[in-house]
């Protein structure tokens, strides 16, 4: 059973404010939606708001979001006023269904991102604005599922330019095991947790940056 950072009866508040957050980003502020979303993910916010901080998920506005976000990342103070249609926009429904997926796959904004633009999401509205949610929930594992080829030990390792055996040498894991760990999602979904910490120690990142999900 998965256990998610917040209760459902947050949910649709918070479905309507990252909705309200990328409509102020991209039409009322004329911001690339990608552009403002990295900066989301860089103020920290995002990781507050999939951990169902009440300030982010109900306490806020997206519109007021938005602001905080741009006066810490470029210190400029927004003031274009929050308009919103009635009829919701593409961007409104970009953010709407971006929080519903982080909610139901636990997934953090950053490595939907990383498989998942905005401009995709937006491209996506024709076809899927009208249908229930899963049906987009669908849609985004199955690119997920083609473009995550590797584990994220694998691609840790490979940023890091480490070898098998020098992570070996530093975990005490055989490199039989890590190199099976390494090629193997499903493995990596099972793993167990003192071994993830060992793992996400040695390479000095979070556990959550290598659980496969």
């Amino acid at each position: 059973m998965t256990i998610r950072a917040y209760y459902d009866g947050y949910l649709d508040d918070a479905q309507d404010i990252l909705g309200q957050m990328m409509d102020y980003a991209i039409n009322n502020c004329k911001m690339d939606g990608d552009v403002y979303f990295r900066m989301f993910l860089a103020s920290g916010i995002a990781e507050q708001f999939e951990h169902g901080n009440p300030k982010y998920i109900a306490g806020m506005t997206g519109g007021e979001i938005v602001k905080e976000v741009v006066l810490q990342q470029k210190g400029v103070e927004l003031n274009q006023k929050e308009e919103y249609d009635l009829d919701k926009s593409p961007a409104y429904w970009c953010g709407w269904i971006l929080a519903y997926y982080q909610w139901r796959t636990c997934r953090s904004f950053k490595r939907i991102h990383q498989f998942l633009s905005i401009k995709d999401i937006l491209c996506m509205y024709p076809t899927h604005h009208e249908a229930d949610e899963e049906y987009s929930v669908d849609s985004f594992n199955q690119i997920y599922e083609r473009k995550h080829s590797h584990t994220y030990l694998k691609e840790m390792i490979d940023t890091l330019g480490i070898t098998i055996e020098e992570l070996s040498e530093r975990t005490e894991i055989s490199m039989s095991e890590l190199k099976m760990l390494a090629n193997d999602i499903e493995k990596m979904r099972y793993v167990d947790a003192t071994k993830l910490y060992i793992l996400a120690t040695a390479l000095r990142c979070s556990m959550d940056e290598l659980i496969e999900f």
